[in-house]
């Protein structure tokens, strides 16, 4: 048996899978197996696939119909692994030869990590950096991850109360009996299961980090969170993982911080709102409501009086700009 199952999903990704599937094949650490499922492309992906299938760490698997959820064929690809780690592995993105090697040697030194990850860099559709990736710089000391750490699960959860930590699954090596019990991907979420997956895990687990960037995350426009970032999904399943953590008993959270992350949540949505590029639908305005109302059940109120000052500060713009031009 292999000590590692990658599982690489695709769909449509034929630009990058050359890429991608020799930056696996050729990692230093070599007990790998790589599972290659491809979600019922319309590109030329099967023929790149089949130039890699003489190797016989390469398993293949081709669906003739597109599954609709991303996270679906993860979770298959997962089913079909022999492994004792995990890494599920973006058709898009890529990563340095000794990835493997490093998470691994954290997941063997460490029985009680559930999962390691690695700085990752973040590249356009050309290859090219543009920097490290600093989604949970915002609320959290950068200098946490300045330098490799092993740390409870569940102190982590404070980290990832506030934003993703875990930014891509790409970076990400996993335990697989802990993925299992932890439930595998959420395929009702879209966008945010990989997020909702950490937290489960690290409820049971704990983690490490490699501070050295190995993996490299493609952005580009024909992600899934590019084509649906502006229908309000991400706001609804970011609250459904930060509910999930702030009503977990086991995760210990200062009053400041719960007030924090709530106040924060009330004014994404409020200026979601506003926000006239973003159309977000009556029913999904009403489940995130929901969500906030069950944390704090004055929300309505609050709400109701910030619109009202809003509308204030934008009758008073007006009065100026008329004394301005007249």
């Amino acid at each position: 048996m292999p000590k590692v199952s990658i599982v690489l999903p695709n769909y449509n990704y034929a630009r990058y899978l050359d890429e991608r599937i020799q930056s696996l094949l050729n990692q230093t650490y070599k007990d790998f197996e790589l599972i290659i499922l491809d979600d019922a492309s319309t590109d030329n992906s099967l023929e790149v696939i089949e130039k890699y299938t003489a190797d016989p760490r390469v398993k293949t698997k081709f669906y003739t119909e597109n599954s609709g959820l991303p996270y679906k064929r993860w979770n298959d690809g997962a089913d079909l692994a022999q492994g004792e780690y995990l890494l599920i592995a973006g058709a898009d993105d890529t990563c340095h030869p000794t990835l493997l090697e490093k998470l691994v040697e954290k997941l063997d030194n460490h029985a009680s990590v559930g999962l390691a990850f690695a700085q990752s860099w973040e590249i356009n559709s050309e290859g090219k950096k543009l920097g490290l990736l600093k989604e949970y710089i915002a609320y959290v000391s950068k200098e946490r991850w300045e330098r490799d750490f092993v740390d409870t699960g569940k102190n982590e959860c404070q980290y990832l109360l506030f934003t993703n930590t875990i930014p891509n699954a790409s970076a990400v090596l996993m335990r697989r009996k802990v993925f299992a019990e932890a439930g595998k991907f959420d395929v009702q979420l879209r966008l945010a299961a990989d997020w909702m997956l950490w937290v489960k895990m690290l409820m049971i687990s704990d983690i490490a980090f490699v501070a050295e960037p190995l993996n490299y995350f493609r952005t580009h426009n024909n992600t899934v969170r590019s084509k649906t970032e502006k229908d309000g999904i991400s706001i609804e399943e970011i609250f459904q993982v930060q509910k999930y953590i702030l009503n977990n008993p086991n995760i210990t959270l200062s009053k400041e911080a719960i007030k924090k992350v709530c106040n924060s949540m009330k004014d994404v949505w409020f200026n979601a709102i506003l926000d006239s590029s973003i159309k977000i639908s009556l029913g999904r305005n009403i489940r995130i409501y929901k969500i906030l109302a069950s944390l704090d059940p004055t929300v309505g109120v609050k709400l109701i009086l910030k619109f009202l000052f809003s509308l204030m500060k934008v009758n008073q713009i007006k009065q100026k700009l008329r004394k301005v031009y007249q």
